[in-house]
């Protein structure tokens, strides 16, 4: 009777799992997890377009394709992937491994979600900004401490300067990894810049802030100095003030030692 009980448990368990990985692989899963940090179904432009109407505007096959890789698509010529990713800040979307049963279920969840909602969205619309965000001298000094890495984020995550730089009044530069972050309030506003660094869609940022997520309050003032670069002069001037600064001390160094190396030379004694 044991021996029996325990077969039909092992077989009950076997049979369940396909089930558990269907669900764990929906589309609904999928999209949730992966897909809604730059993307709405019938609410609006976050970073890329709004889908509530893709599936009924694009061909399935494009689409399966675009999906798992838009920058094949993008770089092969595609007219379609090439006008996506020049209307929408040429942010790369990252490339999915998914199968193409995976990428539909995807799809189909748009599709019924989309027409669920009915709601009447412009997809060329700027982006949200449904977020609000403390705006003050106080959180734009503490977005730029947290950014230059003068304090830690609480969890340990990497400062924005090792990868990322903003054009304005700092020596530091910043890093060349990855965007210039100076225009990105503009761009992607502040909720598109919080769904970024809530749940990062990138790969190098996702891997980097593994197990160190960031809080709301830290993400706010983050948002906050980018706010205020976009809305600073210095954000419209095409030189870079910093390497500006830089050569400006260099050559005033330079003159400096040539000047005196030039009068300890003249008046040093002849033995």
């Amino acid at each position: 009777m044991k021996k029996s009980s325990s077969l039909i448990a092992t077989f009950l368990f076997l049979t369940a799992i396909p089930f558990a990985v269907m669900a764990q692989n929906s589309g609904e899963e999928i999209f949730k997890t992966v897909c809604s940090t730059c993307h709405t179904i019938n609410k609006g432009r976050l970073i890329g377009p709004d889908l509530g109407s893709a599936p009924q505007k694009l061909d399935r096959k494009w689409m399966i394709s675009f999906i798992r890789s838009s920058q094949k698509m993008v770089k092969s010529g595609d007219p379609a992937a090439l006008a996506i990713f020049n209307q929408y800040n040429k942010i790369p979307m990252p490339d999915n491994p998914y199968s193409d049963e995976q990428i539909n279920s995807i799809i189909e969840y748009i599709e019924v979600t989309g027409r669920a909602t009915e709601v009447a969205t412009n997809a060329t619309a700027t982006p949200s900004d449904s977020v609000s965000v403390p705006y003050s001298t106080e959180t734009v000094q503490s977005g730029q401490a947290l950014f230059n890495g003068y304090i830690r984020f609480s969890n340990g995550g990497p400062p924005c300067i090792t990868c990322h730089n903003i054009k304005e009044q700092s020596l530091l530069g910043g890093g060349r990894l990855a965007l210039d972050l100076t225009a990105s309030y503009v761009k992607f506003g502040p909720s598109g810049i919080k769904a970024i660094m809530a749940n990062p869609p990138f790969p190098a940022m996702k891997m980097a802030f593994l197990n160190h997520n960031l809080k709301d309050n830290e993400i706010n003032a983050v948002i906050s100095l980018l706010k205020s670069v976009a809305e600073s002069k210095n954000s419209n001037q095409d030189t870079d003030a910093g390497g500006l600064i830089f050569f400006v001390l260099g050559l005033i160094s330079a003159i400096f030692i040539l000047f005196h190396i030039y009068i300890f030379y003249n008046n040093r004694k002849i033995t």
